[in-house]
């Protein structure tokens, strides 16, 4: 399954850059929710950027987002805990015609990596700090408000499933929703 969403990814990525781009360029800001087996976290703030090339028709890029849960355990006493999550994505997105000139739809999948990281202060008795690498793959869709011909606003929706074993530390799902700044060159 991994080595078909690379494979896949790999051909749209190629059919991209083969035709006319422009340098693609942006930031990205939203509330995240992680979700666990047994637990489902709060609404936490999302901050990302990315980079990659498109075209009328379609983007591709890649993308760092990274979000930070402060007291991730409550009622310990005053000893910090904190749950990190660093995403490196590869993103291919189709978009819409526009619409009223300035408005258009986007579908889009990622595949990528998930760090997670577990720090769970100067506390002793707490175990030991934990971190994890997992493989994440999803699916988002969302709207563009072109506004100059180099400069767009975007927001969107991204689910996203993570593929971790069932003592992980890492979430097996993740749904964020944004909104992003971006400039073509």
């Amino acid at each position: 399954m991994k080595l078909m969403l690379y494979m896949i990814t790999l051909a749209l990525f190629t059919s991209v850059f083969a035709q006319d781009f422009q340098i693609l360029i942006g930031g990205e800001f939203g509330q995240t929710k992680h979700k666990w087996k047994d637990y489902t976290g709060e609404w936490e703030n999302d901050f990302g950027m990315r980079l990659g090339g498109e075209t009328d028709e379609s983007r591709i890029y890649l993308s760092y987002n990274y979000v930070e849960i402060k007291d991730f355990i409550p009622d310990r006493n005053g000893k910090d805990t904190n749950f990190k999550t660093h995403t490196a994505l590869l993103n291919f997105d189709a978009k819409t015609p526009k619409y009223y000139k300035v408005f258009r739809g986007f579908v889009g999948v990622h595949v990528g990596a998930l760090y997670s990281q577990w720090d769970l202060g100067d506390d002793p008795t707490a175990g030991d700090n934990k971190d994890d690498t997992n493989f994440i793959y999803g699916a988002k869709a969302g709207i563009i408000i072109d506004l100059f011909d180099s400069f767009y606003l975007e927001s969107g929706l991204k689910y996203s499933l993570i593929n971790a074993s069932s003592d992980s530390i890492t979430p097996s799902d993740i749904i964020n929703y944004y909104g992003a700044v971006n400039l073509k060159f």
